[in-house]
């Protein structure tokens, strides 16, 4: 069974059903109307790239269902739940893009950020994890993503780190709203995390969706467990899907990158069968009607040559 997440990101009284319709409809005109907010003049803690040219960093808002936005820009793409106790941020971006990201947030009365969820450690998922946890949000991550990120432990503090971790899933529930977070098993990276919102239908997927699939195999990432992940996952009712990057997709569209990582491990799988030697398995891969190139290091070929072979193994 799911856990709930202690406090402060328990469930708390949900206010009447009207009072709550009222304010999210509110909000989403006055997030829509703040969308020219997003550029901010100064970033606390930028990192050199950004501080030098801050005109470049253009951040876009657009609702994706009621109560529920994308933030592009700036490294990954961010979700922002509204609920009647504050919000539920899905990922963080590139440091030195905080205040400009908090920009819309910071004109919304009584909307502080309770819960950030990472999907991934990298930095254009975490880079501002710090900043948040400074304004008082809580992280949630996957057991394994929490290995990679820093030991926060902030002035004041008394938790040892502020990072709350899961294994397989997780509930974060508040002011009405609920987050079930999950982690399937190994594929872009050792500790994906897909954060579903069920009465909404939206599952963000994290970089388990890529234009060309690009498996984090120092991190525990897997080609070969790519596709059962992704099965799992479209095992839930959904019908919009967030990435990491780029634009929203379709149950579709994740359904159609499925088929295209099944169909790159069984060619994969069957060269390594007819016992074709590591150093030629890429040039013998077909992947140009797949649309995707990979450029794998000696180190990672090596991973990728395992995986298979352990997999013909396991058959």
């Amino acid at each position: 069974m799911p856990r709930i997440c202690p406090s402060p990101l328990h469930q708390k009284p949900m206010r009447a059903q009207s009072q709550v319709v009222r304010r999210t409809a509110a909000l989403a005109l006055l997030f829509i109307a703040l969308g020219c907010a997003c550029l901010a003049p100064g970033f606390a803690q930028s990192s050199p790239a950004l501080a030098e040219k801050p005109d470049n960093l253009a951040l876009n808002i657009q609702p994706v269902k009621t109560g529920l936005f994308l933030i592009s820009g700036g490294g990954g793409n961010s979700l922002l739940r509204l609920s009647a106790n504050g919000l539920i941020v899905v990922d963080g971006k590139l440091p030195g893009t905080y205040e400009a990201r908090r920009a819309p947030m910071n004109r919304i009365p009584e909307q502080p950020t309770r819960v950030l969820i990472n999907t991934d450690y990298r930095d254009v998922h975490t880079g501002t994890n710090v900043r948040f946890l400074e304004a008082g949000a809580r992280i949630v991550a996957q057991q394994n993503t929490a290995k990679y990120l820093p030991d926060y432990h902030l002035p004041g503090s008394r938790d040892r780190s502020p990072i709350i971790t899961y294994d397989r899933d997780y509930i974060v529930r508040l002011g009405g709203v609920e987050a079930r977070l999950l982690h399937y098993g190994n594929a872009h990276s050792g500790g994906d995390t897909e954060v579903y919102f069920p009465n909404l239908r939206v599952v963000a997927v994290g970089d388990l969706f890529a234009a060309n699939p690009d498996p984090d195999f120092s991190a525990g990432g897997s080609l070969v467990g790519w596709g059962p992940v992704l099965a799992e996952i479209l095992k839930l009712d959904f019908d919009v899907v967030v990435p990491g990057t780029g634009p929203l997709l379709t149950r579709s569209d994740l359904e159609a990158f499925k088929d295209k990582m099944d169909t790159l491990v069984q060619r994969a799988s069957a060269l390594v069968r007819n016992g074709i030697h590591k150093d030629r398995l890429m040039a013998q891969l077909k992947t140009d009607d797949l649309g995707w190139q990979f450029d794998f290091t000696s180190e990672q070929l090596d991973r990728f040559y395992e995986e298979l072979s352990a997999h013909l193994k396991s058959r």
